[in-house]
């Protein structure tokens, strides 16, 4: 994998958006009532053990707290009075062999009162590789939220050292028990010696290890019947279609008995946030593949800055249609030819009705298209508003050139600020280790899975369809995502037959929707339905499909 690639898939760990309260199935509403008071008292964790998230760091395991910190919360959520708990800590993990691999830092948010067997518990990271969960935790669906408001930048001057924190309206705690997992090499995680923290920087490796965690918490917190979600965002989608194949592999073996005596959960569902799920398809990675996936998303881009005629009237959904037949049908059966009979092509009439076609939809100028028709992600976007850096994660975010800061920082401050503040008096944690959001994991990275060095999940998800056919599945992009493009993914599924299995919606923002204001009301419904939403085949799932056709 060349340094280019390398380079380009770091940026990737920024990752690093309905009324009502949804009850998953046979939870009678349970998240909806108000619950019964606090149980356990608040627990204050003060942890003087140092995790090093280095390459070589590591930890004895004589020197791993368990102990999880508690602290008891009650806030209104759609005018009723819930009560739920804030937990943090570390649990040792070990592999099948029952030997330790590596403390994990993880913290939780979980509801008073509600029976484990039938409340979800949903656990969520980042991606990177090489990033902590920190930025779904503070942006997300915790209890408390920072509200950057994508796109807006206040001030070019510097980064912003905080956002406000507020009380999350549509916070994930409706529908599931949370668990924001970091990782080892990030947060507050590090390998067990012998391991060293680089010895789980790998495709496999990473996949496993996270599996295991699962499954140690599973047994620690006795949730072996609840039902299950899994959470991933960016390089998230080589990872938890990993741990998903893995998990449903592995099955209940590992589960000690549930003291409830209900049966067992493996897996209930998988939501990937704005994934990749193929490397070599995506042509920031792999100089040989198309840039048709990004074409899409470079129209919305320049449709932001009102660049594109060729929308006019249309609704979003109409142009991204649109978007989707032209790319398919005019631009990419002429991006695959040879140099010269592309040339040939451009310099007839019909080319040049293609090139300024292009130029409607994606701005530029038809010039710059007939020379370099295959755009790469950061040419177009050096391109499109000169003068300016636009994000990657966000292109409608844009800062003038040579500025103090790049566009894909804007938060990074804040977000680590308010993570350190929010720990000690919301969740009861304190660490005298320096939290890590964002490691070099990425620069040691085995890249190898499934034969190859540049690597995809779509057999993953095939596996893990193939023990689990009612498995739901969720994908969700921003239409500005200049890092993993919605369009993409849709085409990566759309090549090994599961487009009509694993839905993939769209929402107004970058790579991380969820910190634009105007796309959280959509997300929560598109999440509510599918929390709600019965195992995909059943009778429950058909009866919905026909209703929804009518």
């Amino acid at each position: 994998m060349s340094l280019r690639i390398v380079a380009a898939s770091f940026a990737l760990c920024l990752a690093a958006s309905a009324p009502g309260l949804a009850a998953p199935p046979g939870n009678a509403g349970a998240a909806a009532q108000a619950l019964p008071a606090k149980a356990d008292p608040d627990r204050v964790v003060n942890d003087p053990t140092i995790y090093d998230t280095g390459p070589d760091g590591q930890v004895n395991l004589a020197q791993v707290n368990e102990t999880t910190s508690l602290k008891h919360h009650s806030m209104a959520i759609d005018g009723k009075l819930v009560r739920f708990t804030a937990g943090a800590g570390h649990l040792v993990v070990s592999g099948a062999d029952n030997k330790p691999e590596a403390a994990f830092f993880y913290t939780t948010y979980t509801m008073d009162g509600a029976p484990k067997n039938t409340r979800p518990v949903t656990f969520l990271w980042n991606g990177g590789p090489g990033s902590a969960s920190i930025w779904l935790h503070m942006g997300s669906w915790a209890p408390k939220r920072l509200k950057s408001d994508a796109p807006t930048i206040v001030s070019y001057g510097t980064q912003p050292d905080s956002f406000p924190l507020v009380d999350n309206e549509i916070t994930l705690l409706k529908q599931s028990d949370l668990v924001f997992v970091d990782p080892p090499g990030t947060g507050y995680s590090a390998a067990i010696a012998p391991h060293r923290n680089r010895d789980w920087w790998g495709v496999d490796v990473d996949g496993q290890v996270v599996a295991d965690f699962i499954t140690r918490y599973i047994n620690q917190t006795n949730r072996q019947s609840s039902p299950k979600y899994l959470y991933g965002e960016s390089y998230g989608g080589i990872r938890t279609p990993i741990v998903a194949k893995l998990l449903e592999r592995q099955g209940t073996g590992r589960y000690q008995p549930d003291p409830t005596g209900k049966p067992p959960v493996v897996l209930t569902g998988v939501i990937l946030n704005s994934p990749i799920l193929d490397y070599a398809s995506n042509c920031e990675m792999v100089d040989a593949a198309s840039c048709g996936g990004y074409l899409p998303s470079y129209a919305m881009m320049a449709n932001f800055f009102n660049k594109s005629p060729a929308r006019g009237a249309q609704t979003v959904e109409q142009y991204l249609e649109g978007l989707r037949q032209f790319t398919s049908v005019r631009y990419m059966p002429v991006e695959v030819m040879t140099a010269a009979a592309r040339k040939k092509f451009l310099d007839t009439q019909k080319g040049w009705a293609l090139l300024n076609d292009l130029v409607a939809r994606a701005a530029l100028d038809t010039l710059t298209w007939y020379r370099g028709f295959k755009q790469l992600p950061g040419d177009y976007r050096n391109e499109l508003m000169p003068g300016f850096e636009l994000g990657r994660y966000d292109g409608r975010m844009k800062v003038p050139a040579g500025n103090s800061y790049a566009p894909d920082d804007y938060i990074n401050v804040a977000f680590l600020n308010q993570f350190k503040q929010l720990m000690p008096y919301y969740v009861n944690y304190r660490s005298a280790s320096t939290y890590e959001p964002l490691g070099n994991a990425i620069y040691y990275w085995d890249w190898s899975h499934n034969g190859t060095t540049d690597p995809n999940s779509l057999a993953d998800i095939q596996v893990a369809l193939t023990y689990d056919p009612g498995l739901k599945w969720l994908v969700m992009h921003g239409y500005e995502d200049n890092a993993t493009p919605g369009y993409q993914t849709e085409l990566d599924l759309i090549g090994v037959d599961l487009a009509g299995r694993v839905p993939v919606r769209w929402f107004e923002g970058g790579h991380m929707t969820y910190n634009t204001e105007a796309s959280r009301p959509a997300l929560e419904a598109v999440i509510s339905d599918f929390y709600a939403a019965p195992p995909f085949g059943s009778d429950a799932a058909e009866i919905a499909q026909q209703a929804d056709a009518r």
